[in-house]
């Protein structure tokens, strides 16, 4: 079992779609995890000494055991199935949390929490899409099917939501005219679409894309403010055995891509824009009327698992080893925490449960930890509280701590 695959697992268990099965498969994992942190001296270990003990346990250790070889602890999990529940992973002392319904200590088993009683739900699916004549459509709202024709393409809705745009619209010499189209993706929303080329877009919370309805035979170029994660489809140029290239500007910087998959997240509000490689290559480089002396303007070629952070403030490239699985973990569901301070954190929630929070009044104060994305705002907080003697309150729209 490998990252993803644990995360899947954590997830399903978090919203309560785990088999008895699955139940039983991660209680052992969860016994071999309590072994590796009794059998540890937390305090000579670092953070990172001991997240990599985690997972080469888990990779390696408890791969040798087959399915049919793990245990089935019938008292702790089999007789229950979970109906909600929220995972955590805390790694820095190396346990995983699972609370269940008939779970003294459950959230949901608790009577509600006054500080709660607003709860908000996590985000979803919503987008709008405005069109090239100035027309919008709120996606989340329209019918699965045919929505409209932009160019020689026409963009059609999936029975899942997705948004796909493929070959087959106007075929006048005015089709062939570059128009372009701007997704937007509000606060407490995500969406995902297919453009013509091929390439694949997952964007995040409080995010924008503008790209054309159909690429011209040149270079591909899309402008994205926010985050999102690409699978570059690779195009080659008639007539050549040359690949098209392809290009994400964001206010701060250009990345030129032929054919890989990437994450960029480039919120105007953040302080620096981080592109992570998952395979492939590209080259990242800052805008240049964003820089005062135009000659130390460098390009950074990135190769799979390293990220590049550019600082707005300097317009400085640094590129380093991160692990992916970290950038790309609201893409899957999930919220992942590696020595996250706390004002980042609440950053994170205000974008996805698109709520108000006084950023400035948090103390500094780092998590590290799992979180599925589909569950209510007030398991999140609860999480953080239990692991941080922090308290929090949800009034209407808006989180803030209490003394």
């Amino acid at each position: 079992m490998d990252k993803q695959e644990f995360y899947k697992l954590a997830q399903k268990i978090s919203e309560g779609k785990a088999s008895e099965r699955e139940i039983s498969l991660y209680n052992y994992y969860y016994n071999q995890l309590q072994k590796i942190n009794s059998s540890k001296n937390e305090e000579s270990h670092d953070t990172e000494e001991l997240r990599n003990e985690i997972w080469s346990r888990i990779e390696g250790d408890i791969d040798s055991e087959t399915n049919d070889d793990v245990p089935v602890r019938s008292i702790t999990f089999q007789r229950y199935r979970v109906a909600a529940a929220v995972v955590l992973l805390i790694m820095s002392a190396a346990l995983f949390f699972v609370m269940k319904p008939d779970d003294k200590t459950s959230v949901t088993a608790k009577k509600a929490d006054v500080r709660y009683k607003n709860d908000i739900a996590p985000g979803k699916n919503k987008a709008v899409l405005t069109l090239a004549d100035g027309s919008s459509l709120v996606l989340d709202e329209s019918q699965k099917g045919t929505l409209a024709e932009q160019g020689a393409s026409k963009i059609k809705k999936t029975a899942d939501g997705s948004l796909i745009y493929s070959p087959g619209g106007q075929s006048s010499d005015e089709s062939k005219r570059e128009v372009f189209n701007v997704i937007s993706i509000p606060k407490g929303g995500q969406y995902n679409l297919t453009l013509s080329d091929g390439t694949r877009v997952w964007l995040n919370a409080s995010s924008s894309l503008k790209f054309p309805a159909c690429f011209n035979e040149k270079e591909r170029v899309v402008e994205l403010e926010g985050e999102a994660y690409f699978e570059v489809a690779k195009k080659l140029a008639k007539g050549s055995s040359g690949r098209i290239p392809f290009l994400v500007k964001t206010a701060s910087q250009t990345v030129e891509v032929l054919g890989t998959h990437f994450n960029v997240k480039a919120y105007q509000d953040d302080i620096e824009t981080k592109t992570t490689l998952l395979e492939g290559s590209v080259r990242v480089k800052p805008v240049l009327s964003t820089v005062k002396n135009q000659q130390t303007v460098k390009s950074q070629l990135l190769v799979p698992g390293q990220q590049s952070v550019l600082l707005t403030s300097s317009h400085s490239v640094s590129v380093s080893e991160v692990d992916t699985e970290e950038a790309i973990a609201w893409k899957n569901g999930m919220f992942y925490f590696n020595n996250t301070d706390l004002k980042a954190i609440m950053t994170q929630l205000s974008r996805w449960y698109d709520i108000n929070v006084d950023i400035q009044e948090m103390p500094s104060k780092q998590f590290n930890g799992i979180l599925s994305r589909n569950v209510k705002l007030s398991k999140v907080l609860d999480m953080m509280e239990k692991t941080s003697g922090l308290k929090f309150k949800i009034e209407g729209r808006r989180v803030s701590m209490m003394p």
